[in-house]
């Protein structure tokens, strides 16, 4: 026992005079004489992380922690060593060997975060990114208030070309230190790279490439994905494309990216009601309406004051076969703009329909009714008058019935009306006709007319089938343009 002290005593003193060996041959013989020595197996570990043994150290230190009943405290101190050997290995780019030392050392102490993230240096060295970032992503679920651990996820997310999730971690770390150095170097990469990317797909856009257009406003949202103005930018490259449910998406995205009243948000919003309007009149010329009609009834819901809107609607729901409902929105739109001669023809034709309709019905007053309002709308139009005049036959007003007709021959003498006129004027000529006295009452009546509606003598005709929707008449749809007028038929 003397013996096994006085090797003890000998090894302290060659420790404190710097003969770390000597002081581990001492301790050894010291151990070799009492084994259950606890602080014999320590004071031999600190002289062998004098000599940089780290794994002798950790040997003897390990064997003192069996021996031990205060546990915690070796395993501290082994966790620590593990680290300064990790931390020299590293130094030396011996990546995989530090590793495994910063590994060991956390298994030691698993509530150190500094092991850790050694550990994550060291699988960033080995390019093993993907165990890099879920190693990050795990302390950030333990440690969210720490802005270095987003800025490092950042930079692999920016690494996997992931760049919203990058910009996203971005902004958390700044949330938590708003003048973090780093995380505002990364942010101002992002956004330039997003402005480069912005020029680039106007460019392509200008151009006419706009598929190419689109792939570089994609990228600049991915880099700056809370921008407003490129969302309606990509938004018009997608209505370019007719691609108007993406179109819409990235409006709607827009519009919830800015603060109300502003500029970007009436912008937003304007160009969000163009595209259900350009959506409704592709859809029109598909065939499908009734798609038509709910598209520009979410277009009306923002804009009730735009004469476009209810013409287009109006077309859909007449192809509907809906006429009261789109002679409706042909009023609506006429309301708006009294002087468009091209809504009353609408009206008119759609007056004209209706009255069909009620006459094949022998609804013969309504139908007169009808045809009226037709007449009112567009008096340059023969065959209205010829309308009305068969209904007022039905009514026995053969006098009113004499007058249309002898208006729809002024209008154009070479229509077709002989059976109408053998009916009406039995062994008359249409030269007789046209030079008799109750022609001079008709003339008078048409007269008024056409003097009660001076817009009317436009010579243009209007072919429903071949109108409507389908030949309106769009302003250019430019990327550059903040605002359009709907299309104006």
């Amino acid at each position: 026992m003397l013996s096994c002290l006085h090797s003890c005593q000998q090894g302290k003193a060659f420790f404190s005079q710097g003969e770390w060996e000597k002081a581990v041959t001492c301790y050894s013989k010291a151990i070799n004489l009492d084994p259950q020595q606890v602080e014999l197996y320590v004071q031999k570990a600190e002289a062998f992380l004098q000599l940089c043994d780290f794994q002798s150290a950790v040997l003897n230190l390990r064997k003192a922690h069996s021996l031990s009943s205060a546990k915690e405290e070796y395993a501290v101190r082994m966790a620590f060593i593990l680290h300064l050997q990790g931390q020299c290995l590293f130094d030396q780019e011996v990546y995989w060997d530090a590793l495994e030392s910063f590994t060991r050392a956390s298994e030691l102490q698993p509530d150190n975060p500094v092991y850790r993230r050694r550990s994550i240096t060291c699988l960033a060295a080995l390019n093993r990114f993907h165990d890099c970032f879920q190693m990050v992503s795990e302390e950030l679920d333990q440690d969210s208030k720490n802005p270095d651990l987003y800025i490092l996820r950042a930079r692999l997310y920016e690494h996997f070309s992931q760049a919203t999730l990058c910009y996203r971690d971005i902004q958390e770390a700044m949330a938590l230190e708003p003048q973090h150095e780093a995380a505002r170097v990364l942010m101002q990469r992002l956004l330039r790279r997003a402005q480069k990317a912005k020029n680039q797909a106007m460019n392509k856009a200008l151009k006419g490439n706009l598929k190419e257009a689109l792939l570089k406003i994609t990228f600049a949202i991915e880099n700056s994905p809370f921008d407003a103005g490129y969302f309606i930018f990509r938004g018009t490259v997608h209505r370019r494309l007719k691609d108007f449910n993406s179109a819409i998406d990235d409006y709607i995205k827009a519009t919830e990216l800015c603060e109300e009243g502003d500029a970007e948000a009436t912008e937003a919003q304007r160009q969000l009601l163009l595209t259900y309007n350009d959506f409704a009149v592709h859809c029109y010329t598909k065939g499908f309406f009734e798609e038509g009609v709910l598209l520009l009834n979410k277009a009306l819901k923002g804009e009730k004051n735009e004469k476009g809107l209810y013409v287009n609607r109006g077309d859909c729901l007449f192809r509907l076969g809906e006429l009261t409902f789109a002679l409706a929105d042909y009023q609506q739109a006429l309301e708006l703009s009294p002087m468009d001669f091209s809504l009353r023809r609408r009206v008119g034709m759609l007056l004209d329909e209706l009255g069909l309709q009620e006459h094949k019905e022998r609804k013969y007053q309504r139908a007169v009714h009808c045809f009226s309002g037709a007449i009112e709308s567009n008096p340059r139009q023969p065959r209205y008058y010829l309308h009305r005049a068969k209904s007022r036959l039905f009514l026995q007003d053969v006098m009113s019935a004499k007058e249309d007709v002898i208006i729809a021959l002024l209008l154009d003498p070479e229509n077709e009306v002989l059976p109408v006129v053998t009916s009406l004027f039995p062994g008359q000529s249409i030269q007789d006709i046209i030079s008799s006295k109750i022609a001079d009452v008709a003339k008078t009546i048409l007269e008024r007319k056409l003097q009660a509606c001076p817009y009317s003598n436009s010579q243009a005709k209007l072919k429903w089938y071949g109108g409507g929707m389908g030949t309106c008449q769009k302003e250019d749809l430019g990327l550059l343009k903040l605002f359009r007028r709907s299309s104006n038929c």
